[in-house]
């Protein structure tokens, strides 16, 4: 019995240990100075940043090139022979060294000349040459000559590349758009991008034009677009991108029956969908609308405006209150009275209280 138990321990021993020792898996590439590497979930470095090109893992083993030469690596971090993609009308075949890519017939498309060659997918392929990336097609052409650190994958025809740790942007045929000169570019709607320079965002169109020079501090996603910031105030873009208004304001709240409540200088205003002032800020509040309607707040008096910027009730009152019969109890000094949702008076405040059946 005692054996039974000592082997049964040992056992429980033996699997812990492989558990725990257990390799992290693959989570993210990351780059630095042109050379780059894989990281894992809790930010370890699987394989440290020094490698020309990492590829895509496939069976856990994953593509590099280093110093030109081309081999593969697998999670425990082990030095392995790569062995290419081999199915397919365009198969990729090494000699003395170097890639290239012959039919399915053994025509030869692209003479062996490049470091790695990675799988074909819609009809391209990367490779790479001397530490540099580029593009061919299926029919043996050089679509992008290997210039760039890296080439992230086509989007509606074009593509981020990355140079000396900058961005630009290519096409399909190869032509450079914009030439790597961002320290970011990032993706968003109607065919546009947001890019970042000299740590200030901009904005940029699919033609490479800068529609807003780089100039905010920070740009967030905001249900109405994107919230702008500058020189501590608040702006507005709209999902495309597109400017609504620019930075000028302490606070800037959701968009509700198609405007926009502002606050400058700590008072009020109210701008239309567009971005255009509806209502200079010159409340003390005005709270959220509620049919096209909404309380305000000046000089301590209590009144109603509308999605128009007209005050329906001008502030007059201690209080305004809405009812249940979509009018207002209003209250001025010790007094009670009703208006209407239009401003008109129902009853002037003369009662010490209105009880609404």
């Amino acid at each position: 019995m005692r054996t039974k138990i000592i082997l049964t321990c040992l056992s429980l021993f033996i699997v812990s240990g492989i558990h725990a020792q257990k390799t992290e898996k693959q989570w993210a590439r990351v780059g630095v100075n042109g050379k780059f590497g894989v990281i894992g979930k809790t930010g370890t470095e699987l394989l440290k940043p020094e490698f020309d090109m990492v590829g895509k893992t496939n069976n856990k083993v994953t593509p590099v090139v280093k110093d030109n030469e081309l081999y593969a690596v697998n999670e425990n971090g082990q030095r392995l022979p790569y062995s290419p993609e081999t199915k397919g009308k365009q198969i990729i075949f090494s000699e003395n060294g170097k890639s290239g890519v012959k039919s399915d017939k053994n025509v030869v498309l692209i003479e062996p000349k490049y470091d790695f060659i990675g799988k074909f997918d819609g009809g391209k392929a990367p490779v790479f040459l001397n530490g540099k990336m580029g593009l061919i097609s299926d029919k043996g052409i050089e679509i992008i000559p290997p210039t760039y650190n890296y080439i992230y994958d086509f989007e509606k025809d074009k593509a981020l590349v990355m140079k000396d740790s900058l961005y630009g942007l290519v096409n399909d045929k190869g032509v450079e758009i914009i030439a790597p000169k961002y320290q970011k570019i990032q993706k968003i709607k109607g065919d546009n991008y947001f890019v970042l320079k000299e740590g200030l965002w901009g904005v940029l169109n699919s033609n490479g034009h800068e529609t807003i020079t780089p100039k905010y501090v920070a740009v967030f996603s905001c249900k109405d677009g994107f919230k702008t910031f500058s020189d501590g105030k608040i702006g507005m873009l709209d999902d495309k991108g597109n400017l609504m208004f620019e930075p000028a304001y302490e606070d800037v709240g959701v968009k509700d029956n198609n405007v926009f409540i502002v606050v400058s200088k700590g008072r009020y205003g109210i701008l239309n969908k567009e971005g255009k002032q509806v209502v200079a800020p010159m409340y003390q509040y005005i709270d959220k609308f509620d049919g096209a309607r909404a309380l305000i707040i000046k000089d301590n008096l209590w009144g109603l405006i509308n999605t128009d910027g007209a005050e329906l009730i001008a502030p007059q009152y201690n209080g305004i209150e809405k009812t249940d019969d979509n009018c207002y109890k209003v209250y001025q000094n010790d007094k009670q009275g009703l208006m209407d949702k239009d401003g008109r008076v129902i009853v002037r405040a003369v009662y010490h209280d209105i009880s609404i059946y």
